[in-house]
């Protein structure tokens, strides 16, 4: 009896040792690959090209006094366009509603691709008024002539995409990936000049500049939006998320 005893001690024992070694293989095993990876998407505004960190980027001038300090996008979806295996493809993100450009970390949302190779790449942000909800409006300070600080605001009121091309990426199952788009604000005002802001008509001591009010600066800014866009595209590996 005893030995019997011992005997179903020692198997338990056995029992727990492999169930253990096994948890620990799992735990420090790499992650297997699969057929799918997840890419993120990401808007964000920049007041320069310099702020993107984008080596090649064409530096503007900024418009002297010119800050914008706040700025909201209506967002109705993102889209990846590409080649994979000869076959173009586009594919929709949904669900985004009001973003803030300057948060520190911007809203984001998903898509999920098929691993393989992808060429040709070009992402876009569409941005699509509801309610009374504008597609972009921004906000900020500029210092006129007299030294004076004056509020400033940009609102547009039809629909308009945010695009930038990408580079060939290689999507593994081991890898998701992020997509960042910067909205670049010098680009935006590219063709505006600090000499106009002083010529803006003021509404209760406001520059907006809209369809309706200062419309032939709006113009110039609205013309600008679909080029303002630069990419930031990095992976990193599932098992870190």
């Amino acid at each position: 009896m005893k030995t019997v005893r011992t005997s179903i001690i020692a198997s338990m024992i056995l029992v727990i040792i492999s169930l253990a070694a096994c948890k620990k293989n799992s735990s420090n095993a790499p992650v297997a690959a699969s057929s799918t990876s997840k890419l993120a998407f990401q808007l964000r505004a920049v007041n320069s090209s310099s702020d993107s960190v984008k080596s090649d980027s064409v530096k503007l001038d900024t418009i002297q006094g010119l800050v914008w300090t706040a700025g909201t996008a209506n967002v109705g979806k993102f889209s990846f366009e590409a080649v994979r295996k000869g076959v173009s493809i586009n594919i929709f993100s949904h669900n985004m509603t009001n973003v803030d450009l300057f948060a520190l970390t911007p809203l984001q949302t998903y898509v999920t691709l098929d691993t393989g190779v992808y060429k040709e790449i070009e992402i876009k942000a569409f941005l699509e008024k509801s309610d009374t909800i504008p597609p972009l409006k921004l906000t900020g300070t500029f210092v006129n002539d007299s030294t004076k600080t004056v509020p400033i605001e940009f609102i547009l009121s039809d629909n308009t995409v945010v695009k930038v091309k990408e580079n060939n990426i290689d999507i593994s199952g081991t890898t998701d990936y992020t997509a960042l788009l910067n909205m670049q604000l010098d680009r935006l005002t590219k063709g505006v000049t600090a000499a106009d802001l002083n010529k803006a008509k003021l509404t209760g001591g406001v520059i907006i500049i809209s369809a309706q009010s200062n419309s032939w600066l709006y113009w110039k800014m609205r013309s600008n939006i679909t080029g303002c866009g630069w990419g930031r595209f990095w992976g990193h590996h599932k098992d870190h998320d």
